[in-house]
């Protein structure tokens, strides 16, 4: 103790200093390894409780469906459940909006939020970073928030049956995303970032507005099945080629009027669906895919086949009706696992072909 100008001064000691500082740093420490329980206001779990009453939610409970098969339906009411809570199904409840608190549930893994009447997502969404699978489908959405690209685990994401006119870009930040299912939208053009997505095998797109594909769309390399049926497309970006595990491709309904030569590198294409277009031939390379199984060209210009046709060795249904040929080639025949062909009345038959139309493999629209 020291006095300075009549001031009496109390000097702390180096062992007090010191043993203060080592107190400040275990607590600092234990808070750094979680080991000190820091409160939080659990205002928001009462919020969401309130917002499920409200919207006549009922508490977690099963539901069975179909034969010897259950699933959970429901937000539960004890904090421990829902805390911990993996999945969360809320379909059909009629729900206006989704209250923000919900995205603080962050351990759900799959949320369905599919037939309600949601307009909007709230950006918090982004907070759900253990999401895997997302269904919002079936509801009055315009768009989506540009933070659901901060869901990096997610794998399933389907919004078909919305009002969306266009996706945002950070779509292409889903890395982890398997399948992509935006049918029966009114969607104009996909951003050119979906084209990242180097995990993505199921792409369906149809029954929307497009009018093209993306030029890098070949970038999907372990894209399985294409669905972009009931669109506007005019024509499909040569980078389709490069497509090589796609089996499933769905162009009918739109307004094509050829087929890039490079669809005879889709090796493994086993469906082949492009029926309702303006097509006035088929390239020869569509002899290559030698693993088709079906083949529906019916209701186009078609007034020929190329003589390639005989090579699709595995072809069992082939239609070819509505269209303006005059004449069947008689490389038909090749087509030995054929179980069904449907051509107009008019379309003349080679003698060679007559053991089909006896065994009614031939059938006449």
């Amino acid at each position: 103790m020291t006095s300075r100008a009549g001031v009496v001064v109390k000097r702390e000691s180096t062992y007090l200093t010191l043993y203060k500082s080592k107190i400040l740093m275990d607590i600092t420490n234990k808070i750094l390894s979680n080991k000190v329980e820091v409160k939080t206001n659990d205002n928001w779990v009462e919020k969401l409780w309130h917002w499920a009453d409200e919207n006549n939610i009922e508490d977690l409970h099963s539901v069975e469906k179909g034969f010897n098969k259950k699933y959970n339906r429901g937000m539960p009411r004890d904090k421990k459940t829902l805390l911990n809570l993996e999945e969360l199904n809320l379909y059909n409840y009629d729900l206006t909006y989704l209250p923000k608190e919900i995205c603080n549930l962050t351990k759900i893994k799959k949320l369905h939020l599919y037939k309600n009447r949601l307009r909007t997502l709230p950006k918090e969404i982004k907070n759900l970073v253990n999401l895997t699978e997302l269904s919002i489908s079936k509801n009055n959405l315009s768009k989506l928030p540009s933070e659901i690209g901060a869901l990096k685990n997610l794998e399933v994401l389907s919004v078909l049956g919305n009002k969306l006119t266009q996706l945002p870009k950070e779509i292409g930040n889903l890395t982890s995303l398997v399948k992509l299912n935006v049918l029966g939208n009114k969607l104009k053009f996909i951003p050119d970032e979906i084209c990242q997505l180097n995990k993505l095998a199921s792409l369906s797109l149809f029954d929307n507005e497009l009018f093209e594909l993306p030029h890098n769309i070949g970038n999907l390399e372990s894209l399985t099945e294409l669905l972009v049926n009931n669109n506007a497309l005019t024509k499909l970006p040569s980078s389709i080629g490069k497509l090589k595990n796609l089996e499933y491709l769905w162009i009918y309904e739109n307004k094509l009027d050829s087929i890039p030569v490079e669809i005879g590198n889709l090796k493994k294409l086993t469906d082949l669906w492009m029926y309702e277009n303006k097509l006035t031939k088929l390239p020869e390379e569509i002899g290559v895919l030698v693993n088709l199984k079906e083949l529906w060209v019916s209701r186009n210009q078609l007034t020929s086949l190329p003589e390639a046709i005989g090579n699709l060795r595995e072809l069992e249904q082939f239609n070819l009706s509505k269209n303006k040929l005059l004449h069947l080639p008689k490389q038909i025949l090749n087509l030995k696992k054929l179980t069904w062909l449907e051509v107009d009345k008019n379309v003349a038959i080679p003698s060679e072909l007559d053991t089909l139309v006896s065994r009614k493999v031939i059938n006449f629209a």
